[in-house]
């Protein structure tokens, strides 16, 4: 299962608690932690949100969670799709301005 769309949204989850007011506590970071330790098995479950934990969720995020369909979508929910649009046409004229 942790390879999974599913396992990724559940640590993605896990983490958002952590980021909501007052969601930063030892058990929220725990519960995250157990979930990163599929990725990162030498990380400590401690519910210290110290170095390791801050570089295995980042680490996590780059790897294995934006993929290309989750960072289209994010762009598309913060700016709609004709920006979406717009920066594509605009990476297709630059291409072709360097060929």
């Amino acid at each position: 299962m942790p390879l999974t769309e599913k396992y990724t949204n559940k640590v993605h989850e896990a983490y958002q608690a952590t980021q909501e007011k007052g969601g930063m506590t030892n058990k929220n970071v725990r519960k995250v932690q157990k979930l990163l330790k599929y990725y990162y098995p030498e990380l400590k479950v401690d519910g210290w949100y110290g170095g390791e934990t801050i570089e295995a969720i980042n680490g996590f995020y780059d790897k294995y969670y934006w993929t290309k369909e989750r960072r289209l979508q994010e762009a598309k929910d913060k700016h709609g799709e004709d920006y979406i649009m717009k920066s594509e046409l605009e990476a297709m004229q630059e291409s072709q301005k360097q060929q």
